[in-house]
């Protein structure tokens, strides 16, 4: 544990020493804080909103939702055994007076909590996706191995949240926040999350890319957290001064972010542009006698069917 937060291996013994623990933050420090908190979680309301509304989660990915996961929860907890010495120094000099010090775990711990539930309503509402897919005919056999995998994963989440969460009770219980190993395994963390957060864009980019569409992912979540991860970055390591594990995880997202965002936009913007032509054509091609031949007068192909609206393709083949 750094010197400024232990001494000696040990928690300070005196008020004065409790206050040395603590990050000296203005005004301007306290209020960048709190809007990160609020921003981090209006980030991810875009993404609820489009599959409450929609009832599918279409365009998701399970492994882009496990990964995330990872990342957010041990960036998280990164933090918290890196910051634990603050935390206790709430009891010593209160609440009012540690808080702006503990922003930034406020801030990761709040951003995983908003985030966990994408995951459960991906297990909820694909298997309407399914039965959507059936029922034009699609091929269901590799949609539902998928939706296999991404139940699998999702049960390796609950997993590996309860064994971190246990063994970080355990070290700070037995060992307490200024052993080397409580250290190492708060840094560790960190590093997990870089490296999840490394990883986790990629089957999203991927899948965007083959795809060649939006699906039910927001593109106004990512415009809210690539400038939010950007400010993240800044207050993280010049407002309140965290560790490199903490903050490194957060500039592999900002890179990655911008990617899969100029995907998403190009392909926006594409979809709809051919399908404003599609339909001016359409409205063009009439028969002598006057009848509608174009295909919206007929009965429309299964890919049609399926694109037709983005909300309602479910993006689940990896085929």
């Amino acid at each position: 544990m750094p010197d400024s937060l232990c001494i000696n291996g040990t928690l300070p013994n005196t008020p004065d020493g409790w206050n040395d623990l603590l990050v000296p933050m203005d005004t301007m420090g306290i209020l960048l804080g709190v809007v990160l908190i609020l921003g981090g979680v209006a980030s991810t309301l875009p993404q609820w909103y489009n599959i409450l509304k929609s009832r599918s989660s279409a365009g998701l990915s399970y492994l882009w939702l496990f990964l995330g996961n990872v990342n957010q929860y041990s960036a998280a907890i990164n933090i918290f055994m890196l910051k634990y010495p603050q935390v206790d120094a709430c009891s010593v000099v209160g609440f009012a007076k540690c808080a702006p010090s503990l922003l930034s775990m406020f801030q990761l711990f709040v951003l995983w909590i908003f985030t966990f539930p994408i995951f459960v309503f991906y297990i909820i509402f694909t298997p309407q996706d399914l039965r959507r897919i059936e029922d034009a005919n699609g091929d269901v056999v590799g949609s539902r191995r998928e939706f296999k995998l991404g139940k699998t994963f999702f049960g390796l989440l609950i997993l590996f949240i309860f064994v971190i969460a246990l063994t970080t009770l355990i070290l700070l219980a037995k060992d307490g926040p200024c052993d080397h190993t409580s250290y190492i395994f708060g840094y560790t963390m960190g590093l997990v999350s870089t490296i999840a957060t490394f990883i986790q864009w990629s089957p999203q980019i991927y899948k965007t890319f083959k795809a060649k569409t939006v699906g039910t992912f927001s593109i106004l979540m990512l415009l809210i957290q690539w400038p939010g991860n950007l400010l993240t970055i800044y207050f993280l390591i010049f407002v309140s001064h965290e560790s490199v594990s903490t903050w490194l995880s957060y500039v592999s997202a900002a890179i990655q972010i911008a990617v899969l965002l100029v995907l998403l936009i190009y392909y926006h913007f594409k979809n709809k542009r051919a399908k404003a032509d599609y339909m001016v054509i359409n409205d063009a091609v009439v028969n002598m006698d006057g009848d509608d031949i174009s295909p919206s007068s007929q009965s429309p192909p299964l890919g049609s069917k399926l694109a037709s609206n983005d909300e309602y393709q479910p993006l689940l083949i990896d085929e």
